[in-house]
């Protein structure tokens, strides 16, 4: 309750209120003196010019109580005329909402945006207090919450002021958040308010087409234009805001700097705050793009890594792509301490038979130079010349262009080099020169931003590098691969298979071995003078893994068979419980020599000793189907 002594200082203060305000503040002082919970008194102290955020805050305090003693004097809050002014609106203070609004506006002015949102957090969803959330939200630029606190203003039709007010902040923050249409349409909204604010008996003021609103508004329209690529249109509207409002320095200033604009960003990168007031401490799109190829360079490091050391022998493959990466690190870090660092080239040349761990190395590269940063993607593009054959010469250039263009930031891979020249020809092979002639220059002018990795035999390659004179000096890298020997050939089977979860019978791997070494040993020579085993006409480590993988196939078949389980029924759920692992498991000589029989060519099952022959005549049929 209020007691009689507030009563009557009430009384004494609003009597001279008009006549005497410096009297009527004094008695304000004296009446919070002797009652600070007299929320009335505090209004009068800010009414009469003590517009302290102090005064505010305990006027905010008890602004529940606010009117309770002037309405026992017959006033109202409203008679103390008292008022707060935030952007482009003055709002009268005559409630508790109001009374906190004017608080929170005044922890706004102070940056106090933490406060600010703290007042306004329980305040009830009103067009005022929408309005002063929005001006909270453009001070810190969170402007998803700005078009929250605005997102029924059109429906403000009891304040059209306000609701303009409120529009043109709805612009600024989709302009924003490039939202480019709706910024316009909110614009629009301020320049040439609705009719029917008009019918309802609001008058336009004065000012009305010439006030800040107008100006700003325009200056919204004109920035929005500007990043839509209107910038004629955008021009006009900024010399038209000159001619109205010469002071107004902001458009003379985006006149003379054409790349003056809107700070377009994303409600994600506002989410990355840690000070969720501050802008500063924003994590970019850019900052978190690279923050996240960081995280993946070093995965791509770690997996490439991880895939190198895991395939067989190879033992100076893996130091020469070893030598490659120190020699790019050692470069990055030239480069950053200021160092000369001449450019290199980064092309490479693997040389050796099909099967070996050529294509695997070209990604291990691949993700290596990604994972440091001299490349910008992972991917490699596989290519040969089957790919880039056009029916003309024409198409053959445009076919290799499109290739290469798509691999720019990655890593190309030709496969069977050797094969992109052929000798058919009386005068030349006018295709592959085609491929050849492209490729060349596009190895040089995007060396910085790409890399060309071809592979094929030795010799065959050879001749292809003597076909162009510069194409030789742009491979600045020479991998040399061998054919894998019987031991490795078996370490391989041992690997695939144990990656799968199976083991072989111990005696499964014995009948592989002999034949293994007649394919290791059974070699013919090409009319380009490579040296090929039959190992290598068979695939190398392609073949063993089919051996496995067809052995495999005859396991399940012989378990499911034996077991009667043909027609079983997997939606029951007790299926197979009992059955031992080991016989799901285990790859037996049975197995096995299924798997090779399956692996290798018709002609080289029932006579092994064959296989020279074999590897010869299949070497005739693919030149003649190149030729063709």
């Amino acid at each position: 309750m209020i007691d009689e002594r507030s009563l009557q200082a009430l009384r004494a203060a609003m009597k001279v209120l008009h006549s005497s305000p410096d009297r009527a503040a004094q008695v304000f002082v004296l009446a919070t003196g002797d009652n600070p919970e007299l929320a009335d008194a505090w209004l009068g102290r800010y009414a009469t010019g003590e517009r302290s955020v102090q005064v505010l805050e305990r006027l905010a305090s008890h602004a529940d109580r606010l009117g309770e003693g002037l309405r026992r004097i017959q006033h109202r809050p409203a008679d103390l005329g008292a008022h707060f002014d935030i952007d482009y609106v003055r709002m009268p203070i005559v409630d508790a909402t109001t009374a906190r609004l004017a608080y929170a506006a005044a922890l706004i002015r102070e940056q106090n945006w933490q406060g600010a949102d703290s007042a306004l957090f329980e305040l009830p969803t009103t067009p005022a207090v929408g309005y002063v959330r929005s001006v909270l939200a453009t001070a810190t630029k969170r402007w998803p919450d700005v078009l929250v606190a605005v997102s029924n203003c059109r429906q403000w039709h009891s304040d059209p002021h306000l609701r303009r007010a409120a529009s043109l902040q709805e612009a600024w923050a989709a302009a924003s958040l490039g939202l480019s249409d709706r910024a316009l349409e909110a614009v629009e909204l301020v320049v040439n308010p609705p009719a029917e604010d008009t019918a309802s008996g609001w008058k336009p003021s004065a000012q009305q087409g010439s006030d800040e609103l107008t100006r700003d508004a325009l200056f919204c329209r004109a920035l929005v234009l500007r990043h839509r690529g209107e910038a004629e249109e955008a021009r006009t509207v900024l010399t038209n805001i000159r001619v109205q409002w010469p002071g107004f320095e902001r458009a003379q200033t985006a006149l003379s700097d054409p790349t003056f604009g809107l700070q377009i960003t994303d409600p994600q990168t506002i989410e990355t705050r840690t000070d969720r007031w501050d802008a500063s401490t924003e994590t970019s799109a850019e900052e978190r793009a690279a923050q996240e190829s960081a995280r993946s360079a070093q995965t791509l490091l770690a997996d490439a890594e991880a895939e190198l050391e895991a395939m067989v022998g190879l033992d100076e493959v893996k130091a020469r792509i070893a030598e490659l990466r120190h020699d790019s690190i050692a470069r990055v870090l030239r480069q950053r301490k200021g160092l000369p660092t001449s450019p290199v080239s980064r092309h490479l040349l693997m040389v050796g038979p099909p099967g070996v761990g050529k294509t695997v190395s070209a990604r291990v590269i691949a993700h290596i130079f990604c994972g440091l940063g001299l490349l910008r993607r992972p991917d490699v593009y596989e290519t040969r010349r089957d790919k880039l054959f056009g029916r003309h010469v024409g198409d053959t250039e445009n076919n290799t262009r499109e290739q290469l263009e798509a691999g720019l930031g990655a890593t190309v891979f030709i496969d069977e080099f050797g094969d992109l020249i052929h000798t058919g020809y009386g005068s030349g092979d006018p295709y592959g020169q085609a491929i050849i002639s492209t490729l060349v220059p596009f190895m040089e002018n995007h060396r910085d931003d790409m890399v060309v990795i071809a592979a094929g035999y030795p010799m065959a390659s050879q001749r292809v590098l003597a076909a162009n004179d510069g194409l030789r000096s742009r491979f600045a890298t020479l991998i040399e691969y061998a054919s894998y020997d019987p031991d490795q050939l078996i370490a391989i089977m041992e690997g695939i298979a144990a990656k799968d979860g199976d083991t072989f019978a111990p005696d499964a791997l014995l009948s592989l071995r002999e034949s293994f070494a007649q394919y290791y040993n059974a070699q013919i020579t090409s009319s380009e003078g490579d040296v090929i085993r039959v190992i290598d006409g068979l695939g190398n480590g392609r073949f063993v893994r089919t051996v496995v993988e067809k052995a495999q196939l005859h396991r399940n078949s012989r378990i499911v068979s034996s077991l009667g389980l043909s027609g079983a029924d997997l939606s029951d759920p007790e299926l197979g419980t009992d059955l031992d692992a080991d016989m799901l498991t285990l790859l037996t000589a049975q197995d096995v020599h299924y798997g090779h029989q399956q692996a290798l060519p018709p002609e080289m099952r029932t006579n092994s000793a064959r296989a020279a022959d074999w590897l010869r005549e299949s070497q005739e049929r693919r030149r003649a189907q190149a030729q063709t």
